[in-house]
């Protein structure tokens, strides 16, 4: 049996195990944002977890929608009742404060060593095709954790910088941080992409594992892991099985890319280098998917630490970056590598010494400014009617984090005045909208109703919020209204 043909009969004949552990609590799940942050370890090598109430609501305050959460084992030999309880606390906890989680299904989130991941890989090994046990159970494992989360966490990275490597001992062989070989990793994308989206047809996103960019020798194409990307489609459409994945379940096993970039650690990060650095990679995927991909770049690490640049240098970097990831078309998400200096690892908004106001590096408000998107408008001027709607109404933890519903993340006009669209909150999907007939919301099913056909043409835009109504509920509308009630539904009028 050839190679191609044998990883796709291991992959036709997987069957996914089930934890039989349900998720109990808030399960909306949406796009959130559209930036995001970190918070290091979630739980210890004992199970403690690190994330309390009160880092849960300074990463909900820093103007993050997305928070990055690497499901890492610690005191647990895999997935068991005890694992997923422990984090169903922490995503319940992310949750309620209005934040939406990337998953990050990490060398820590299995056991095993960098021998068994890079076993049987097609770059050393004859006959190899990237397929080994360890990535046969990590694959099950994020089909089980999809599972559990499903309709809770929409996006999953999987590994964490595959191309980081420490040593290169001989020609072709590389050994130390989270390396795998582009074998290895086409074969896990493959099988954590199948488990999850074509065995199982979970309402998930793949992004594959952020791709380590440096200058170490200086600026390059190489550097900025797009060589690797490259090499990893390469590998999974000549020796793995990528080219069947695409034929039945209608794409390559990757819905996005993920992306580190550490480049000008020492001082003022070049912003032309920075964009050259997403272009790389843009470049590197879309000569496989097509100029015309819709794939998009989730830039999953960036950061500046504090122990090589000032803190001003290190906020000026802040607003630099998240201005080049915003202008980019090819970016959806720029996620702050991290919320609070560590021992030897000063990359924080905040410093080691606590989450309060005096603990605040200069950062913290260059990175407020950079991703709290409530009431502003894209030119930086803010909507005070949305705003103070906003605020006044439950904040993030009700409304949730502006999105990009295809007008823009940002408070936009659309026909009778201005809107913004708002997901990840209690109340799930919705929209705040202003006009001369005051600020008001329209939510949940009325606002699906809502942008149906011509609804939003006949009722433009609301005069009222929704209100009691007999059995049900009402909403007034500058055009017409809005009924509920559980015998007909929803009604327009």
């Amino acid at each position: 049996m050839n190679r191609v043909s044998k990883w796709v009969a291991a992959l036709m004949t997987a069957a996914l195990l089930f934890t039989g552990f349900n998720f109990i609590g808030v399960r909306e799940a949406a796009a959130a944002g559209p930036q995001g942050i970190q918070f290091g370890r979630p739980i210890d090598d004992s199970g403690n977890i690190l994330i309390t109430n009160q880092v849960a609501q300074a990463l909900a305050d820093s103007g993050a929608g997305f928070v990055r959460l690497n499901f890492r084992l610690g005191p647990y030999t895999s997935d068991t009742a005890a694992f997923y309880s422990t984090y169903d606390t922490i995503v319940n906890r992310l949750r309620s404060k209005g934040l939406q989680v990337i998953g990050l299904i990490s060398n820590e989130s299995w056991p095993g060593t960098q021998s068994d991941w890079t076993d049987n890989n097609a770059e050393n090994t004859p006959g190899g095709d990237g397929y080994n046990s360890f990535i046969d159970q990590f694959g099950y494992l994020a089909g089980r954790m999809a599972g559990h989360y499903d309709g809770v966490i929409k996006y999953w990275e999987v590994w964490n910088e595959p191309n980081c490597w420490g040593s290169n001992p001989s020609p072709g062989v590389y050994t130390g941080c989270s390396f795998i070989y582009p074998s290895n990793f086409a074969a896990m994308l493959g099988h954590v992409y199948t488990q999850m989206k074509y065995y199982n047809n979970y309402d998930v996103e793949v992004i594959s594992g952020g791709i380590f960019g440096h200058d170490i020798a200086g600026y390059s194409s190489g550097g900025s892991g797009a060589d690797y990307l490259s090499d990893t489609y390469a590998e999974g459409t000549t020796v793995g099985s990528w080219n069947w994945i695409q034929s039945n379940a209608g794409s390559y096993p990757l819905d996005h890319i993920g992306q580190h970039i550490y480049i000008d650690q020492g001082g003022g990060v070049s912003t032309t280098q920075l964009n050259n650095y997403i272009n790389y990679v843009h470049s590197a995927y879309a000569a496989y998917e097509g100029s015309g991909t819709t794939k998009k770049i989730f830039m999953t690490e960036i950061g500046w630490t504090t122990d090589a640049v000032s803190e001003a240098v290190q906020a000026s970097n802040i607003t630099a970056a998240y201005n080049v990831m915003k202008a980019s078309p090819y970016i959806q998400s720029g996620v702050w590598f991290y919320l609070q200096d560590e021992p030897s690892l000063s990359y924080g908004i905040f410093k080691s010494s606590g989450l309060g106001s005096s603990d605040k590096k200069t950062g913290w408000t260059n990175f407020r400014n950079a991703t709290a998107y409530e009431g502003k408008l894209s030119g930086g001027t803010t909507n005070t009617n949305i705003l103070n709607y906003f605020n006044s109404h439950g904040g993030m933890a009700t409304n949730g984090s502006p999105y990009d519903n295809g007008g823009s993340a940002y408070v936009h006009y659309w026909d009778y005045g201005y809107v913004q669209d708002f997901d990840g909150g209690s109340i799930g999907p919705s929209a705040i909208m202003t006009s001369g007939s005051g600020t008001f919301q329209v939510r949940n099913g009325f606002w699906q109703t809502y942008l149906q056909g011509t609804n939003h043409t006949y009722l433009q835009f609301p005069s009222s919020d929704e209100f009691p109504y007999g059995s049900g509920t009402r909403q007034n509308f500058q055009g017409g209204y809005m009924t509920w009630d559980p015998t007909n539904g929803i009604q327009v009028f």
